[in-house]
């Protein structure tokens, strides 16, 4: 078909101006850039290292398309978490003010059409979105009622084998027909009662928001020459991270008008444990055969001597486009290398090396995160950070909108928008306690099923369920009453409905009854936090909020959207997390085997690519300096078991790289007994059914095979193997900790002579700030340094 030119836009908009859009375009841009930017018509790949302005490319060709009289609605940008989508979004802002382009998640995007489009598969337009723990308790609940058995699964493992099956486009016929695992032949069981109890709830999970779209534009083929009429302009961010539904909704909305332009890197994809796809990045020069590709090669975030070390260990792995990473900044830090005795040992010298760089130099709490495997291992760094008072946030842990009272509070406006909700129904029926028990929900249930009926219009039909007492029918009843009292409210403002809704259900009063002591006020402090966020609402869409569009906002919301950049605090998360972020400095912890690259990984080797992948994307995040850190042993399953670093850190420029062996990591077992860490410090080993990220689970001790030591004969100097520096027991003397003095002249093995500017702290926890005559400054624990004292006092 022949491309469309500007003209052909304007006369299939009439209404639209003739005159092209004034836009602001004096950013200055590379030549790579302005290439990428100047693509109007057919396919575009964009190929954007990490830091190297994909997000302005993205916006200025945006602003671009515009300036060429290219309608605003033709136009979709869609990424993968909100913060990009605002971040595009304040940009074109800034380069096309008042231009209402469509910017949003993939998801966010699909539930905006299936929203017009619910009644073709069997929805209707207020369907409720459920969020993971609605859809793990509609899961139980599909189990038990498909009558199959859990001996040999769990709920768990059914929902991830069928939520892999709709990632892949396959319905639950289609399931049903193909050779099957065990536990497969059981989610196969499984699958069409739980998309018909979705459908009786008015409802979908996440994977049906992509699912019912990709499967619509496949059978309807009027609709989807529909839409893609309607969005000529598509561009896709982070395409490297779609899986297959989301290459057949941007593939069948790019068929009439193949104007679809895709930026990524293949290097940067994380995400294969959960659907995505690296082919689809890799073959799109295959499937657009006219493609014009774009190489972004510059970095405009990090140092040299962290892209070094980011570029030497990618080039590892086999399945990826070669590129270069480049810089015009200076040299920086060197990428600093370090081994602990333990993750306690590993967390308090972080949170020692952040304390002293705030105190000492030009540093903020915000200008540091800590990245890891697992969120698990986060927790003996919390209880680092908190003796030091150094303020904190943890991203991807427990998130504001998981909170008790705030699910509470959104079950309640999730069944007043869908009375077909029946796990919010669930949640709420007795919640102020109305004496609805057990035995009461049970009878409802059974003749809710029976009956096929969503809960509430069986508990509207109490008067016919025979086998409940008549003091329980009455409760229903009158919880039926109130319900039908808060939906009268349900189009008012969003903060007048939740502020009825309290007072109606008696929550607040609930709460305040439920509260230990006065000083316990938390609940209620979210409750009003909640209510700060309706009011928020409503200043924010005064035209066209409603309940709905509010519902499905928080439905959406990604695990980054808790980053808050303006808190002054140092940033805790995991490497999935951090993608798309960056900091000046970070840290990379637990660069162990069998975590990084995880031990379910290892035999299979595109996933320790994907592993490699992880590592880099991490890296990639640092600005100014970086520091990677392994133990040699670490709490797992509550018991400290020997561990060696990750093969990765083989793949690294060690020549260029700094290894420390921190002061106290070898003299820790040699100091005496008062030296010693209290057991009030044995915070809780990581855990095994830890899966805040999926693939992040410890291995049980069976499955943890000692290693043998590798040879390191051929090892530089500057990084040699775990099993070496297991042996390497240093047998420094120690000195006295009173013959140290502030102003004193010191030597230290690595740095040479300094001079000490600062004594901290008393016993054990005296820490001493040099400032070596090279220019260097560092802190020492005193207890476990290397330090010799001088002749001479400076003061």
């Amino acid at each position: 078909m022949r491309k469309m030119t500007c003209t052909d836009v304007e006369q299939a908009n009439p209404g639209y101006p003739q005159t092209p859009v004034l836009v602001d375009m004096s950013e200055q841009l590379t030549e790579a850039q302005q290439e990428a930017v100047e693509h109007i018509d057919g396919p575009m790949l964009i190929l954007a290292g990490p830091g190297s302005g994909k997000t302005r490319v993205v916006t200025h060709r945006i602003a671009n398309l515009l300036q060429h009289g290219i309608a605003p609605h033709r136009i979709a940008a869609l990424t993968f978490t909100n913060k990009a989508a605002d971040e595009m979004r304040i940009r074109l802002g800034t380069l096309a003010p008042g231009q209402d382009v469509w910017m949003g998640t993939f998801h966010r995007f699909c539930a905006r059409l299936l929203r017009r489009y619910a009644p073709l598969v069997g929805l209707q337009e207020n369907y409720s979105i459920y969020d993971t723990a609605d859809s793990k308790q509609a899961m139980k609940r599909a189990v038990t009622a498909a009558n199959v058995s859990t001996s040999h699964t769990s709920p768990e493992q059914i929902a991830a084998v069928i939520s892999r099956a709709k990632n892949r486009l396959v319905g639950p016929e289609m399931m049903q027909g193909q050779s099957l695992r065990a536990n497969e032949t059981v989610a196969a069981r499984v699958y069409p009662v739980y998309q018909q109890q979705l459908l009786t709830a008015n409802a979908v999970d996440f994977d049906d928001l992509l699912f019912h779209i990709a499967r619509l534009l496949r059978e309807s083929p009027e609709l989807r020459a529909e839409l893609d009429q309607r969005y000529q302009y598509i561009m896709v961010d982070e395409y490297q991270d779609t899986n297959l539904a989301q290459y057949a909704i941007v593939r069948s909305l790019s068929i009439d008008y193949p104007n679809l332009a895709v930026t990524g890197d293949p290097d940067q994809s994380i995400y294969g444990w959960r659907g995505a796809d690296l082919n689809n990045i890799l073959d799109f020069e295959k499937d657009y055969p006219h493609v014009k590709t774009v190489r972004l090669e510059k970095n405009y975030r990090s140092t040299p001597n962290i892209l070094r070390a980011a570029d030497q260990l990618i080039r590892h792995n086999t399945r990826r486009k070669n590129k270069q990473l480049l810089t015009d900044r200076e040299e920086g830090a060197a990428v600093v290398l370090r081994m602990y005795e333990d993750g306690y040992r590993e967390a308090d010298d972080i949170a020692d090396q952040i304390t002293a760089a705030i105190a000492m130099e030009d540093c903020r709490p915000r200008d540091f995160a800590v990245f890891c495997r697992m969120n698990a291992l986060t927790r003996s760094l919390e209880h680092a950070f908190r003796s030091r008072s150094l303020p904190y946030q943890i991203v991807n842990g427990v998130e504001f909108y998981q909170r008790k009272e705030i699910k509470d509070l959104l079950a309640y406006l999730h069944l007043i928008n869908n009375p077909a909700h029946d796990v919010a129904l669930l949640r709420v029926i007795n919640v102020p306690t109305r004496g609805i028990g057990a035995k009461t929900i049970e009878r409802l249930r059974d003749f809710a099923d029976s009956h096929r009926l969503p809960l509430l219009e069986a508990a509207r039909r109490v008067d016919q369920i025979d086998t409940l007492p008549a003091r329980s029918a009455t409760k229903v009843r009158q919880f039926v009453e109130m319900f039908d009292r808060l939906s009268i409210k349900a189009t008012a403002a969003l903060e007048d409905l939740v502020l009825y809704l309290l007072e109606e259900t008696g929550y607040r009063k609930y709460l305040e009854k439920s509260s230990v002591d006065e000083q316990d006020n938390s609940p209620l402090a979210n409750v009003d936090e909640f209510v700060t966020a309706t009011v928020e609402f409503d200043r924010q869409h005064p035209d066209d909020g409603s309940l709905e569009a509010f519902l499905e906002q928080v439905a959406l919301v990604s695990d980054t959207d808790a980053w808050e950049e303006s808190n002054d605090r140092v940033t805790l998360m995991t490497m999935h997390a951090a993608k798309g972020l960056e900091f000046p400095r970070v840290f990379i912890i637990a660069v162990e085997d069998d975590l990084l690259p995880h031990y379910r990984c290892k035999e299979d080797p595109m996933q320790v690519e994907e592993e490699r992948r992880l590592l880099f994307v991490g890296i990639t995040r640092a600005e100014q300096q970086l520091q990677l850190s392994y133990c040699k042993r670490r709490a797992m399953r509550g018991e400290m078991r020997p561990v060696v670093g990750s093969p990765f850190l083989m793949e690294l420029p060690r020549e260029e790289m700094r290894s420390v062996e921190p002061d106290d990591s070898n003299q820790f077992f040699d100091a005496p007994d008062e030296f010693a860490y209290p057991d009030s410090w044995d915070l809780p080993a990581v855990d095994a059914n830890d899966d805040h990220d999926e693939l992040c689970q410890l291995p049980p001790e069976e499955q943890m095979p000692e290693k043998p030591a590798k040879s390191d004969k051929a090892l530089p100097a500057a990084l040699t193997t775990a099993a070496k520096l297991l042996d390497n027991q240093d047998q420094t003397q120690k000195v006295p900790l009173s013959a140290f003095k502030q102003g004193m002249v010191v030597t230290h093995a690595e740095y040479g002579g300094g001079r000490i500017a600062t004594l901290t702290g008393r016993g054990p926890k005296c820490t001493a700030t040099v400032e070596f005559f090279n220019g260097t400054q560092r802190s020492f624990r005193l207890a476990f340094a290397k330090l010799v004292p001088g002749d001479q006092d400076l003061d």
